[in-house]
């Protein structure tokens, strides 16, 4: 039988309170621990800096596509800002196929 690994720990010091606050807030406004909330964004922050591939670990399928859809426009747009919302090509292209 395997034996069961348990996690490491991590101390964050957080000198900021109005950062330390939100960090709360925010994650209980997600029904997180502020451990879970930390960790999901060091886990975004190396995925976004290509220091842990997306599909290893516990990325969602959410998260995969989302990391894949950055991945694209940033390889595809290089910065570059479209002049229109999203929302008005959305409205345009129903328009165009006869939909609301």
């Amino acid at each position: 039988m395997a034996k069961k690994k348990s996690p490491a720990r991590l101390s964050i010091y957080l000198h900021d309170p109005a950062v330390r606050r939100q960090a709360k807030i925010t994650a209980a406004k997600q029904d997180l621990s502020v451990s879970e909330y930390c960790l999901r964004a060091i886990i975004a922050q190396l995925t976004e800096d290509g220091e842990r591939p997306v599909a290893e670990g516990r990325a969602t399928p959410l998260e995969a596509a989302v990391e894949t859809a950055r991945r694209f426009q940033a390889e595809t747009f290089r910065g570059r800002v479209f002049s229109v919302s999203s929302a008005y090509l959305i409205r345009e292209a129903r328009k165009s196929r006869g939909l609301r």
